[in-house]
């Protein structure tokens, strides 16, 4: 078939659903690299690139045991984005590949969901953890812990759990079409 020739409706489908998997495996794949780098430099720089959920009066004046300590709390919610963007990349790859309805990507993406899912509860746990190792040399009952839960926690745990089920359900469809394939 020449170039000039026009591609079936599906065939224009497939190509762009491989254009824009190849694209985003890249993305996924150098943002889970990246992420924990760029906590490092916020931490490094913690009083111009203020981290979220941490008080200011708690980032003046801090010791590079701080800076370490807040760096490497962290690494618990970068830990838990690094690993669905991972997921995320391998269900991608799958895609630019052709396999779009098996088992392996529906467990890929119930990974992924899961990961949203707990983008909130470890962002809740770190700045908890964060506020009280920042604030563990304040003056007697000026210590602090601080924990706070925003419409974007909300809204992440609302598509957490609509990505999960739709895990669920390509898993079983999944399932459902190996069988029948075996039958044939």
């Amino acid at each position: 078939m020449k170039n000039t020739e026009k591609l079936s409706d599906a065939d224009r489908r497939h190509r762009r659903i491989r254009r824009v998997a190849g694209v985003m495996a890249v993305c996924c794949g150098a943002l889970a690299v990246i992420l924990p780098f760029g906590m490092a430099v916020i931490w490094a720089f913690v009083e111009q690139m203020l981290p979220p959920r941490v008080p200011e009066k708690l980032l003046v004046d801090l010791s590079i045991a701080d800076r370490a300590g807040g760096f490497l709390l962290s690494l618990l919610v970068v830990s838990v984005a690094v690993w669905g963007l991972v997921s995320l990349a391998r269900l991608f790859v799958r895609f630019r590949r052709g396999d779009l309805f098996d088992v392996r990507g529906a467990t890929l993406l119930r990974r992924f969901a899961l990961s949203v899912l707990c983008l909130p509860v470890a962002g809740l746990i770190t700045e908890g953890l964060t506020t009280a190792w920042l604030s563990r040399n304040a003056a007697p009952g000026e210590g602090m812990i601080a924990l706070s839960l925003s419409s974007h926690d909300l809204f992440f745990g609302v598509i957490g759990v609509l990505l999960l089920t739709i895990a669920w359900v390509l898993h079983d469809a999944a399932a459902i079409s190996e069988e029948n394939r075996l039958i044939v």
